[in-house]
C-alpha cells in the first residue's frame, strides 16, 4: 500500500443515532475530510450534513461514491444490512468501517473478510473501547506485569433499556434489534465480549451461557456467558437490572485491576507485603494511591478537554485511516474480526440450545448429545 500524506476523504452511510457519534469524532480528526452522507430517508441525510458541516447529501450509495471519491465510507446502518452494504461499496473501491456487529454471523463475516481481500481493500469494526484511554492504560500495566499473569477476566455491561434506543426497541416488536439471531444482545455485546477476548489467548474457549426474560419484557434480556481456555477463564454478564455501567475486571497472578469505563477509572489492588495486621494498613493505602493517581489523572486530561465519552472511536478512526494511507498496521486484525463473530454465534447457539432442552425435559440426555451441545 502506498503512503500519502493527504487529507483522507470520508463518507458516511446511515444517518441515524450512531451516526452522530462517528461525525463528531471524525470532525476532530485532522488529517480527515468528511466529503459526503447517505441515507435513504432525505430529511435524515440533510439534517446530518448541516448539524456536522458536511458539503454533499445523498440517498444513493452508487452516486455517493461516483460524485465524491470518498477513501473510506462509515457504514453505520442496522447490523442485517452489514455484509450486503460492505462488500457493495468494497466493490466499489472504497475502504470500509463497519459499525458494530460487524455481520449477522461468522459466514457473512467470512464473505466479507474474502471480497476485501479480493479487491485489495481492508475492513474495520467497530471495537473502539480497546482504544479507550482506560484500556489502553490498562494494557500497558499489564504487560509491565503488575498484576502478573492474567487468569480470568470478568466484562459487565448495565443496559439502559429504558434509554432512548432501548425503549424504543422494548415496546416495538417488529423493530429490526428484536429479528437479530441474537436480539438485543447481538447488537450490544460484542462490546463486552471483545474486552475479554483481547486478553483471552484461546482463540476458540469451550462456552456456556443463558438467556432470560425478565417479567415486564417479551424477549430475552439478561444474558450470562462463562468462557473456558486452557490458561484462562472469562465471565460477561449482560443486564438491564443493572445501573448503566461498562465494567471489566482483570484477575492476574499477583493482583486484579478494575476498569470503569464511564468513570474513566483504573483501581489495581496488588498482593500486601506486610505482615500481620500491617498488611490491613497496606490494602487501603493502595486503594487510597489509586484514588490519588485517578483524580490526578482526569483533572489533567479534563484541563485538557480530553475527556470525552467516545474518545476510543477516535483514536480507532484515526489509527485505521493511518493504515489506509499506508502508515500505520491495521488496527483489528481481520482474523479478530471474525473471531468475535464465531463466538457471538456459539453463545446464542448454547442459549438457544438450552431453551429447547427446556421445552423438552424428557429429551435424550445422553453423554453424545451433551457433548455436541457444549461444543456449539
Amino acid at each position: 500500500m502506498s503512503v500519502t500524506t493527504s487529507p483522507i476523504r470520508v463518507a458516511l452511510v446511515g444517518c441515524g443515532q450512531i451516526a452522530d457519534a462517528h461525525l463528531s469524532q471524525i470532525r476532530r480528526i485532522r488529517f480527515a475530510d468528511p466529503v459526503a452522507v447517505c441515507d435513504v430517508h432525505p430529511d435524515l441525510a440533510y439534517q446530518a450534513a448541516v448539524r456536522f458541516e458536511v458539503p454533499a447529501q445523498f440517498t444513493s450509495i452508487d452516486e455517493m461514491v461516483e460524485t465524491t471519491r470518498p477513501d473510506v465510507v462509515h457504514l453505520t446502518t442496522p447490523a442485517h444490512t452489514h455484509a450486503a452494504l460492505t462488500k457493495k461499496l468494497l466493490g466499489l473501491g472504497c475502504h470500509v468501517y463497519v459499525e458494530k456487529p460487524f455481520t449477522l454471523d461468522a459466514q457473512e463475516s467470512l464473505d466479507v473478510l474474502a471480497t476485501a481481500a479480493s479487491v485489495d481493500k481492508t475492513v474495520c469494526v467497530g471495537h473502539d473501547q480497546l482504544f479507550d484511554p482506560t484500556w489502553l492504560t490498562a494494557k500497558k500495566w499489564i504487560q509491565r506485569g503488575l498484576i502478573g499473569d492474567v487468569r480470568h477476566l470478568e466484562s459487565v455491561l448495565g443496559y439502559p433499556i429504558d434509554g432512548k434506543f432501548g425503549s424504543l426497541v422494548a415496546s416495538d416488536s417488529n423493530h429490526w434489534v428484536r429479528k437479530l439471531p441474537g436480539g438485543l444482545f447481538q447488537n450490544t455485546i460484542s462490546h463486552p465480549l471483545y474486552r475479554i477476548t483481547d486478553l483471552l489467548n484461546d482463540s476458540q474457549p469451550d462456552i456456556t451461557a443463558h438467556w432470560r426474560t425478565r417479567d415486564d419484557f417479551d424477549f430475552p434480556t439478561e444474558l450470562s456467558v462463562q468462557m473456558q481456555g486452557t490458561k484462562q477463564t472469562g465471565s460477561l454478564t449482560f443486564s438491564t437490572d443493572l445501573p448503566h455501567q461498562r465494567i471489566t475486571r482483570v484477575y492476574g497472578t499477583d493482583g486484579t485491576l478494575d476498569l470503569d469505563f464511564d468513570a474513566q477509572t483504573l483501581r489495581l489492588s496488588r498482593r500486601t507485603k506486610l505482615p500481620g495486621a500491617f498488611a490491613k494498613l497496606e490494602a487501603p493505602f493502595q486503594q487510597f494511591r489509586n484514588s490519588c493517581w485517578n483524580l490526578r489523572h482526569n483533572m489533567w486530561r479534563f484541563l485538557k478537554a480530553d475527556i470525552h465519552y467516545f474518545a476510543g472511536m477516535k483514536t480507532l478512526f484515526e489509527e485505521y485511516y493511518a493504515h489506509v494511507q499506508g502508515r500505520g498496521p491495521i488496527p483489528i486484525e481481520p482474523d479478530e474480526i471474525h473471531r468475535v463473530a464465531l463466538l457471538m454465534d456459539r453463545i446464542f447457539e448454547h442459549c438457544r440450545s438450552r431453551d429447547d432442552a427446556s421445552e423438552n425435559p424428557m429429551e435424550d440426555k445422553s453423554p453424545q448429545t451433551s457433548e455436541a451441545v457444549s461444543c456449539l
